[in-house]
């Protein structure tokens, strides 16, 4: 003898219509929460930019081009020495700029591209903030003195940075987007 199908109450199907649409929501709001911690782009004008204007003083300098076998810089620094005497003293004010610049495979011990440094402080400063090594550059630009340093152990050679144009207009850096 056949036995009735049993119809599944209303009430079963509202709450599985409302655990569903709670669920669909959760996992849309992951997504957002997700997007939300994503990493900026580093090699973006708007990153970069964000990046100067967190503080006056020494001007971001930027290579025009980068050498073959770098990409776009990975840590930008700024570095205040707090004055105890001045009330005033602003601690958003740079008195020196570094950025770090890494090979596109990364630091290789034996024949690589070292990690290069750039920083940057005024020119008439009485004594330096910046790394110095024996194998270091100095370039001059406008009212700053610039420093390129090999930031990685190993190779040291600078020379393919020693021709390198620097600017402080982003719209003149090729690598930023």
């Amino acid at each position: 003898m056949d036995q009735p199908r049993r119809r599944v109450p209303h009430s079963m199907w509202i709450a599985l219509a409302v655990v569903t649409a709670v669920s669909g929501w959760f996992l849309w709001l992951g997504g957002d929460v997700v997007s939300a911690n994503r990493e900026p782009d580093k090699s973006s004008r708007e990153y970069v930019a964000d990046q100067r204007d967190r503080a006056e003083g020494v001007p971001l300098l930027l290579p025009v081009k980068l050498p073959d076998g770098y990409d776009y810089g990975r840590e930008y620094e700024y570095n205040h020495t707090a004055d105890p005497s001045d009330p005033d003293d602003n601690p958003t004010y740079a008195d020196t700029r570094e950025i770090l610049f890494m090979p596109i495979g990364g630091v290789q011990k034996h024949g690589g591209l070292p990690a290069i440094g750039l920083c940057v402080e005024a020119a008439h400063s009485k004594q330096t903030a910046c790394p110095i090594g024996p194998h270091h550059l100095l370039r001059h630009h406008g009212q700053s003195l610039l420093h390129i340093y090999a930031a990685s152990d190993g190779d040291q050679d600078l020379t393919t940075w020693k021709n390198v144009g620097f600017t402080t207009d982003l719209d003149k850096v090729t690598w930023l987007h």
